[in-house]
């Protein structure tokens, strides 16, 4: 009888847990340029800005955490997380470039924006970018490619 009890408890407490799978709108997956953190002079602001799945603001809420504290890697940790959720969202991806970057991982970085770009829908978010990949290629070496991507994004502005 007790673990009856126990079992109906258990699942009870698994019910209230779950819920229906959430359907997002490509607008709700794509986030504007406006919600991504702003780039200045190889300073990100935050890494928890705009409005998201509440799981992945969550996770940027702790990979912001991790970067005022310098925990880079940390940082990552959480970004990949939100990757799993959302692995189409450029946002995360220019995330965990710019976190690649502070790594010096400048490949890294080069290949989740040219992914971000391939999934990137508005302009500005693209310009942005560009921007950034052009920072990651000029720490590469590879300057005229730097310097198309800063084309492309001048273009793009």
């Amino acid at each position: 009888m007790v673990r009856l009890a126990v079992l109906t408890l258990c699942l009870l407490g698994l019910a209230a847990c779950s819920t229906a799978p959430s359907r997002t709108t490509s607008a709700q997956a794509e986030v504007g340029a406006a919600q991504l953190p702003r780039w200045h002079s190889g300073m990100l602001a935050a890494l928890d800005q705009g409005q998201h799945h509440p799981a992945v603001a969550a996770l940027f809420r702790q990979a912001e955490q991790a970067r005022q504290q310098r925990q880079w890697r940390l940082a990552l940790t959480y970004l990949d997380q939100a990757r799993q959720i959302q692995p189409r969202n450029a946002a995360i991806l220019y995330r965990q470039a710019w976190v690649s970057l502070q790594l010096q991982e400048p490949q890294r970085a080069e290949q989740l924006l040219q992914r971000a770009l391939v999934f990137s829908q508005e302009q500005q978010l693209s310009q942005r970018l560009h921007l950034l990949l052009a920072e990651a290629l000029e720490a590469q070496g590879k300057r005229g490619a730097a310097e198309r991507h800063r084309r492309q994004a001048a273009q793009l502005g």
